[in-house]
């Protein structure tokens, strides 16, 4: 009987566990998982482990965590995942949609400080006022998406079809010092090709508020202890991008129903860069 892929099959050669997951050893992805699950309030209801009562779950919470990380790392499709662990694609699904919800919800409550210097080199950027803070935003990256069937363009002879549009990759930086991202901004926008030419459109006409951890919108900032352990600092903006970029997951052409999935990604791709890469422009 043929074993699908799993954390024990990879969790003795740091090499492996580096390229599926991003972290150096078993160890450190142990204390991120650790991390993740400490607040069972956020975890009720979506992170369930197989001993516990209830519906059972197919894969430990260490495969489970490896799964997201995989796609993550390597942009795989569900179908894919669902071969690789020998589960049904509708389980890599619930997975995948509970995992990354909860991955936002902890690491969005990491402060990250940044340097004002890398911060006034960065280009583009611009200055603006959101729900009464003053915030610089930064364009990171363009993220991909199809244009729907119906609303595609055909070739010209002039003019390639093409049958893509985008949405942009953020940082923001607030005034006391601390960066978030989110590709999902009141003021973002999104790019659709037609007719050869880029016709720039607010996404859906409406797109969702987007919520300041509560550390970037007083002064003084006041961390928790655990807050504390757990801040970053940002040094080079650009060296962030390239290693939040290193997931694949962020370079691939999604359906325009994973916009939220992949705004989502964004976010914690880039949270992780943060936590994975020292020095190398981080610290």
């Amino acid at each position: 009987m043929m074993v699908g892929f799993c954390m024990n099959s990879i969790k003795s050669d740091g090499k492996w566990v580096r390229f599926y997951t991003g972290f150096d050893s078993y160890e450190h992805l142990t204390d991120f998982l650790n991390f993740l699950t400490a607040d069972q309030k956020l975890c009720s209801g979506k992170i369930r482990k197989r001993s516990e009562v209830g519906p059972q779950s197919a894969l430990s919470l260490e495969d489970q965590l490896l799964l997201v990380l995989t796609r993550l790392r390597l942009g795989l499709l569900l179908q894919d995942l669902s071969f690789r662990f020998r589960i049904s694609e509708s389980t890599v699904s619930r997975y995948w949609l509970n995992w990354t919800d909860l991955l936002h919800a902890r690491l969005t409550q990491i402060p990250i400080l940044y340097s004002a210097r890398y911060l006034e080199l960065f280009e583009p950027k611009r200055t603006v006022q959101y729900q009464g803070l003053n915030c610089t935003v930064m364009d990171c990256t363009d993220l991909f998406f199809e244009v729907q069937a119906k609303d595609r363009t055909k070739p010209s002879s002039t003019h390639p079809s093409r049958n893509h549009y985008l949405r942009r990759g953020y940082a923001i930086a607030s005034s006391n010092g601390f960066i978030t991202f989110s590709s999902s901004l009141p003021f973002g926008i999104a790019t659709k090709v037609m007719d050869g030419q880029p016709l720039e459109e607010i996404v859906g006409g409406i797109s969702p508020l987007l919520h300041f951890p509560n550390f970037m919108q007083n002064s003084p900032v006041q961390l928790t202890h655990q807050q504390q352990e757990m801040s970053r600092q940002v040094l080079s903006l650009l060296s962030l991008i390239d290693k939040a970029l290193n997931f694949r997951f962020l370079k691939c052409v999604y359906p325009q129903n994973m916009e939220a999935q992949v705004d989502r990604a964004w976010i914690i791709c880039c949270y992780l860069a943060c936590l994975l890469h020292d020095p190398m422009g981080l610290s």
